[in-house]
């Protein structure tokens, strides 16, 4: 008849009877919401991307890899302590798994409770950190956790998990702002299902 366009037949039809189909006057019928909304992209441009691997059996025991499958950094917890390592196996941060559990980190964050570096709101949507007077804010996002100032929607990292790899995505700026062992000890406490407050 006119199609399988169901509009083609209402507009036929309101031609024929000296209707018009738009009424100028009504704005148009939004479709916001009903269309798919963009996902994030698959990956941040220029980020520098590390993966916690080799999970035994949790990111508390684990390789972190990065460009060129290199090793970056070794985690590895022994009784009550985590230590985080670099590539040369020197100790970076020493996590105490206590009543009140611990962070510091060489040369970056004194001896502090775990909850008072990496802050929860008080509506507990995000945590808060600050480096060199700077305050950040990891947030959920899509199926990420995201790194940014609070603010601005700059996305500085971002953590994703699947069954047997976490993934850090740190961008240029990130790095440049002295967050790599930062975001590296904050996926870490974010991933590892542990209480830290």
């Amino acid at each position: 008849m006119y199609g399988s366009n169901p509009f083609t037949a209402q507009d036929a039809w309101n031609a024929g009877n000296g209707q018009s189909t738009w009424d100028s006057s009504v704005p148009p019928p939004s479709i916001f919401g009903a269309l798919p909304y963009p996902s994030a992209p698959s990956t941040l441009p220029g980020a520098i991307t590390l993966k916690f691997t080799a999970l035994s059996p949790t990111i508390l025991n684990c390789m972190v890899v990065g460009p060129r499958n290199e090793t970056y950094f070794r985690v590895v917890t022994n009784g009550g302590h985590t230590m985080l390592k670099d590539a040369q196996g020197s100790n970076i941060a020493l996590l105490e798994w206590r009543d009140h559990p611990t962070v510091e980190v060489r040369s970056l964050v004194a001896k502090q409770p775990m909850g008072h570096w990496l802050r929860l709101s008080t509506d507990r949507s995000h945590r808060f950190m600050v480096h060199n007077g700077v305050g950040y804010s990891w947030r959920p996002h899509d199926r990420f956790l995201q790194l940014s100032i609070p603010g601005s929607y700059d996305v500085l990292a971002r953590v994703s998990k699947t069954h047997d790899v976490v993934t850090l995505e740190l961008t240029p700026h990130a790095v440049q702002l002295g967050l790599l062992e930062l975001g590296v000890l904050a996926t870490i406490l974010l991933q590892c299902g542990k209480n830290i407050d």
